[in-house]
């Protein structure tokens, strides 16, 4: 077994970051993960070796530390390279903050959200899987059944005396046992068939992730929304989570009303309507002020304000 450590510094990165908050922050990439000691685990693929990662930060803006074990040689390099992209830790959030303090609407919804960063997928197939899973479900239902699926079918990595999954790889999934009926074991109800069925029309492509890689941003949501079980909503979770295009904007009820009671006065607005407001008038920072807007109204009580009164 091959081990090592490295920390990343708050001057590596430009503005916040909280691990922690961004960590349990219910965005749609992939379950949190293993938590424990005060510490987040998960195994990372890394140019098809398995690397075990401990990651920890005592808070806000403090030094991120990494523990890392792997059976074979790996350069801290990659596996730091990985942690960036997947906390987002490349992209200039300052820009947002200077778009947040520029826009009157927005001059609160900052200090709700000190550190939070996008929290991407490893992998976006499994992104996929989830963001499907996690429509008309709650975060604690659509976690467990992804978390129950990997523990099933992914591949086992054992470090330490502990066993720990990936995400079982498409040309797995398909070939589940009893496919979508065995699937709804694990609580995903009728979505199974449409796990199944997107996971069919990715197979059917070569280099399917590479093609909405290279995709503008309305052309990869026109090319994903093709995917079954894959509304409006869940493209933009999966643009946003698994390809990192920023524009993208997922509206939900929640983010309907935000919306409405910030721009448009509290009148009703069609879920197509503030995603075409939020492309003109957000732009790349569309998905972090959807991520920083919901998490405000949250913490702030907006969301209390904005319950239907019975």
């Amino acid at each position: 077994m091959i081990s090592g450590h490295f920390t990343i510094e708050n001057n590596e990165y430009f503005g916040d970051f909280d691990l922690s908050l961004t960590m349990n922050s219910g965005q749609t990439s992939q379950p949190p993960w293993i938590y424990d000691n005060s510490k987040y685990y998960e195994v990372l693929k890394l140019d098809d070796v398995n690397v075990l990662v401990e990651v920890s930060q005592e808070g806000l803006n403090e030094d991120v530390s990494v523990n890392y074990y792997s059976d074979e040689d790996v350069d801290c390099d990659i596996i730091r390279d990985k942690l960036f992209h997947i906390f987002d830790l490349n992209y200039d959030i300052t820009e947002v903050y200077d778009y947040l303090d520029n826009n009157h609407e927005l001059k609160d919804v900052y200090k709700f959200n000190k550190g939070l960063r996008l929290f991407k997928a490893q992998f976006p197939y499994e992104c996929i899987i989830s963001s499907i899973c996690s429509a008309n479900n709650s975060i604690k239902r659509w976690t467990k059944s992804i978390s129950d699926i990997r523990i099933a079918y992914g591949e086992e990595v054992k470090v330490n005396g502990k066993k720990y999954h990936l995400f079982p790889k498409e040309e797995v999934f398909v070939d589940l046992p009893d496919t979508c009926e065995g699937l709804k074991a694990f609580g995903v109800g009728y979505r199974s068939t449409y796990m199944i069925n997107s996971t069919e029309v990715i197979l059917s492509e070569n280099d399917y992730h590479k093609t909405i890689d290279k995709l503008s941003y309305y052309q990869a949501f026109n090319k994903i929304s093709q995917l079954e079980g894959v509304g409006p909503k869940v493209a933009d979770c999966i643009l946003l989570y698994g390809y990192n295009k920023h524009e993208a904007y997922p509206v939900d009820v929640w983010i309907n009303r935000i919306t409405t009671y910030l721009y448009f006065k509290g009148e009703k607005a069609s879920n197509k309507k503030i995603m075409s407001f939020a492309q003109e008038h957000f732009g790349e920072y569309a998905g972090y002020i959807q991520l920083y807007l919901f998490n405000y109204a949250r913490l702030s009580g907006l969301t209390e304000k904005l319950k239907p009164r019975k």
